[in-house]
């Protein structure tokens, strides 16, 4: 079970930190990454035109999922505990998890969200969502809180 933890706390890190790469990269890259990855049209059209929304709305999404992969990091030993670490830990869950299941229900009335892209979207989400969630029941308050083991307490 432990291990099970372990990997759905890492999934979450992965999944929150190839988010900043896709969309960072993506300010780089061009109105066509703006396109493959769904944004709305306005944001597509911003990136064509050069207008700020695009760049700006991308690095703030960035900036979001780096601050997921840091909470998650820090469950598992990787940083320090930031502030509000449970609280912000149930926050992201509670995004992902919902994220991932509106999905179904909007699609009945959206043919437009029947795609690959949109399941495998929802797919991905609902593991970090798992992770996230995870990594809130594994958070407890106090320095104990993550999966790096404790050298001082195991000896005892």
């Amino acid at each position: 079970m432990k291990q099970l933890n372990i990997l759905l706390v890492y999934l979450a890190i992965l999944i929150a930190v190839a988010g900043v790469v896709i969309h960072a990269g993506a300010v780089i890259a061009g109105p066509s990454w703006f396109a493959f990855f769904n944004a709305p049209p306005s944001v597509v059209a911003s990136a064509r035109a050069g207008t700020w929304l695009a760049p700006v709305s991308a690095l703030t999404i960035a900036g979001l999922m780096a601050i997921c992969a840091l909470y998650a990091a820090s469950v598992a030993g990787l940083v320090g505990r930031p502030p509000l670490q449970r609280l912000g830990l149930l926050g992201m869950a509670v995004v992902c998890l919902l994220r991932a299941m509106i999905l179904p229900p909007l699609a009945i009335n959206h043919p437009e969200l029947r795609n690959t892209f949109e399941v495998v979207s929802a797919l991905i989400w609902f593991f970090a969502g798992l992770g996230f969630a995870t990594g809130f029941r594994i958070a407890k308050a106090g320095p104990n809180n993550s999966l790096k083991p404790n050298p001082l307490r195991e000896s005892a």
